[in-house]
């Protein structure tokens, strides 16, 4: 899937940036909302291994859920990983098999 270079939530624009490797240790990716950008890294900070574009587009919409999750209120929510990351793993595989005819 094709990422976008923005995404709007709620009144909010973020900017999509694919940089080579994230700084923190095991990150795939961070939403950094006070310069409304969300991060997303090519590449294993700790085994230096390229993630699959599969990975990446997961990844993407993990932060985009986090940013949803933000823009509702639920601080709660978006503090829970393993809510986040089983709900954009569904988001992902829903999105990747819908058909447009």
């Amino acid at each position: 899937m094709k990422l976008p270079t923005k995404i709007r939530v709620g009144r909010r624009w973020y900017s999509v940036e694919v940089v080579e490797a994230m700084l923190d240790k095991r990150d795939m990716g961070r939403v950094h909302y006070d310069k409304q950008r969300i991060q997303l890294g090519r590449t294993s900070n700790t085994t230096g291994r390229p993630f699959k574009p599969e990975q990446i587009t997961d990844t993407f919409w993990h932060e985009v859920v986090h940013t949803i999750l933000r823009d509702m209120g639920e601080h709660r929510l978006n503090s829970n990983e393993a809510f986040v990351t089983k709900f954009a793993n569904r988001l992902t595989e829903a999105i990747q098999h819908a058909k447009f005819e």
